[in-house]
C-alpha cells in the first residue's frame, strides 16, 4: 500500500507546530499530546524532505578552504521546525533535537560562508552552508575539547559525500543498516572514534540515556559495535540542554560526556586510584619508620 503523504496545506498541522514550540505549553503541554495523536493518525505517512517547505537555497560551489580549524569536527544539533522533525524528536526520546550535521572547518571560497556536511531525506551526503536553515536554533558541541581527532573525524565524514539517505536504517533505529547509505546521525556516529562510540553504548547500557535516543544491538564483548545514536542521544550524552531551552542559533555547548572515553590507565598500566593507593601506603610506611627512628621503643 502506498503511504499517505502529509498534506502541505493542512493549517491544523501548522497550529500543532506552533503549540509544540510555544514556551507557555512546553514539551509536556497540549502540543506534545496533539503530536502523539498525529503519530497515530499518520503512522504510515511519508516523511517530508527537510527542505521541502523552504524556498530554494543556493548550494556551495567551492573550492572549499579549511580556514576554520578550531570549529572543525563540531557537532551541530538542530531543534525541530516542522511537524516531521517534531515527530522525529518525539520518536527518539523527546529531548528537543531532530537533526545532526558536522562542521567541516571549511569555508566556501566564493562566498566566505562556513560549511557543514549533512544528509536528509531524499538527498545524498553533501556540503551545505551553515545558514541553510536561517534562524533555526542549534547547539554546537566542539568535540576537539574532549580529545577527538577532528581532522580524522572530518576526513571520514567527507569520504561519505554522495552517499544516499538510508530510509531503512532510520526506520529500524540502526538494526538494519546499509553501509553504502547514511542518515544524519549515523553520518556522525560512524565516523567517531571507537572509544567514543563505546562510551555512548556503555552509557545506554547503564540506562543513563533514554532507550529511544540510543539503541545498542550488539553485546558488550562484541568487537563489532552496532548502535544507533539519534540527535537526542548525542545531546544527552554530551550534556547539551533540552532543545526547548535554546534561545538562538549556534549556541556553544561545552561537552561534558556522561562517560569519558579517555583510557582509565596511564601508559605504565596504573590507574589513578591505584597510584594514589600505592603512594599512600609508601607514605604511611616511611612516616612510621621515621617516627620509630626518632623515638625508639625501649626494651623492658
Amino acid at each position: 500500500m502506498k503511504t499517505q503523504p502529509l498534506p502541505k496545506d493542512a493549517t491544523w498541522l501548522r497550529g500543532i507546530e506552533k503549540l509544540i514550540a510555544s514556551p507557555l505549553l512546553g514539551s509536556e503541554g497540549a502540543g506534545r499530546l496533539l503530536l502523539k495523536g498525529v503519530r497515530l493518525a499518520w503512522g504510515r505517512r511519508q516523511v517530508r524532505q527537510e527542505h521541502e517547505a523552504d524556498p530554494p537555497v543556493p548550494t556551495p560551489s567551492g573550492p572549499f578552504l579549511p580556514t576554520r580549524p578550531r570549529q572543525m569536527g563540531d557537532l551541530l544539533l538542530w531543534v525541530p521546525r516542522h511537524i516531521d522533525s517534531y515527530l522525529i524528536d518525539d520518536f527518539t526520546g523527546g529531548y528537543g533535537y531532530s537533526h545532526v550535521s558536522i562542521d567541516t572547518g571549511e569555508v566556501d571560497s566564493p562566498t566566505g560562508k562556513p560549511i557543514m556536511a549533512e544528509v536528509t531525506v531524499g538527498q545524498v551526503v553533501s556540503r551545505k552552508f551553515q545558514d541553510e536553515y536561517g534562524s533555526r536554533h542549534f547547539a554546537r558541541i566542539p568535540l576537539q575539547e574532549i580529545g577527538v581527532d577532528a581532522p580524522a573525524f572530518v576526513r571520514c565524514v567527507q569520504s561519505k559525500l554522495g552517499e544516499p539517505y538510508d530510509v531503512l536504517d532510520a526506520l529500524t533505529l540502526g538494526e538494519i543498516e546499509d553501509p553504502a547509505k547514511e542518515i544524519c546521525s549515523s553520518l556522525a556516529a560512524d565516523c567517531l572514534p571507537k572509544s567514543e562510540r563505546q562510551a555512548i553504548a556503555t552509557a545506554r547500557r547503564k540506562e543513563l540515556l533514554r532507550g529511544a535516543a540510543v539503541s545498542v544491538t550488539s553485546r558488550p564483548n562484541d568487537p563489532h559495535l552496532r548502535e544507533f545514536v539519534s540527535p537526542n542521544g548525542f545531546a544527552e550524552f554530551y550534556g547539551a540542554p533540552s532543545g526547548k531551552h535554546l534561545r538562538q542559533p549556534d549556541t556553544l555547548v561545552r561537552p561534558r560526556p556522561l562517560i569519558s572515553s579517555a583510557p582509565s590507565t596511564s601508559p605504565d598500566g596504573w590507574s589513578p586510584l591505584e597510584k594514589i593507593a600505592f603512594f599512600s601506603v609508601i607514605f604511611i610506611l616511611l612516616t612510621t619508620l621515621l617516627v620509630s627512628l626518632r623515638h625508639p621503643v625501649k626494651s623492658l
